[in-house]
């Protein structure tokens, strides 16, 4: 995204506009069940008074899934192939043929009819998953996903959206990016933020083994890195700080518990499209909040560093 931008929208222009929705790499029918009934396939908006009659629903993944079965167009691609899938398509969007007869499995011929609908539609969106992130290409694969959102606003309205996972991961990204200009991957070990995907991301970290000692806070990295990834956290020094009990809290060397936020911590959260809702609390509990915790843990360190 620091390379080409994220032309995005909310999920209520999703709702209310689009016609077209591409999931990609992406199984929100289990993952997300709420976003195609509430925003994307089903829900009825101002512009979009049929819901799913009047949408357009695509999915490409490599594999077929409980989304794919909701989709009008459906694409099994080869695993690794989504790269080469999306420069593909965006050429042929900008009006370039292809000299071969297929790309990740799939006929030429089907991905022109497929970049001919996209360009024809008065609203699309392209949402990514894991699926994108996590193969090969990584980090790339999501640009050039943008890169084809940015070639079809040539011809219509278009915007790309993630598929965030787990409650607020959009709000440390909105914080890091205001405090760092980075959304993930940030090194500070110079004193200034440090920038690379892949490099500094907390799963190649861990699968190379780099980090001796981890404090994780609010997620459940043992129960959500792939298993030899995850084995190695099980061998180091983990501190846990969780309101509840997960794979990471029952391996973790130090648990600290917290109040659970919206339910007995106030604050504030970010939905998937970036927007911040506040939370109230509605129940005392006798657990620090999270900010609690992360400030005792900067005043002991400061002390410490003053301390020599």
């Amino acid at each position: 995204m620091q390379t080409i931008g994220l032309p995005t929208c909310t999920v209520g222009e999703i709702k209310n506009r689009a016609d077209l929705v591409v999931y990609w790499g992406s199984n929100p029918a289990e993952a997300h069940p709420r976003h195609p009934s509430r925003y994307a396939v089903t829900a009825k908006g101002l512009f979009t008074p049929t819901g799913k009659k009047g949408r357009t629903i695509v999915t490409i993944d490599v594999r077929p899934t409980a989304s794919s079965r909701m989709a009008d167009i459906a694409f099994q691609i080869r695993p690794n192939t989504d790269y080469e899938v999306a420069t593909s398509l965006t050429a042929l969007v900008n009006g370039y043929e292809l000299n071969r007869t297929e790309v990740g499995g799939v006929p030429v011929a089907e991905w022109k009819v497929l970049a001919d609908k996209l360009k024809s539609c008065k609203f699309g969106i392209i949402c990514w998953g894991m699926g994108i992130t996590m193969s090969r290409g990584k980090t790339m694969n999501a640009i050039a996903l943008l890169k084809l959102a940015q070639a079809l606003n040539r011809f219509t309205k278009f915007s790309g959206m993630p598929m965030r996972g787990h409650g607020n991961v959009v709000g440390i990204a909105q914080v890091m990016t205001w405090q760092t200009g980075y959304p993930f991957s940030v090194n500070f070990s110079r004193g200034y933020p440090r920038y690379n995907p892949g490099e500094f991301s907390v799963a190649d970290l861990v699968a190379r083994k780099e980090i001796d000692a981890a404090m994780i806070m609010a997620a459940d990295a043992v129960g959500h890195l792939p298993g030899k990834t995850s084995e190695h956290l099980r061998s180091i020094p983990l501190i846990a700080i969780d309101p509840k009990e997960s794979d990471t809290t029952k391996v973790a060397t130090v648990v600290i518990p917290v109040a659970q936020a919206a339910v007995a911590a106030g604050g504030m959260s970010y939905r998937m499209d970036h927007i911040p809702l506040k939370m109230k609390k509605v129940v005392d509990s006798p657990w620090p909040t999270d900010r609690e915790i992360l400030e005792r843990i900067i005043a002991k360190v400061v002390a410490k560093k003053d301390c020599g």
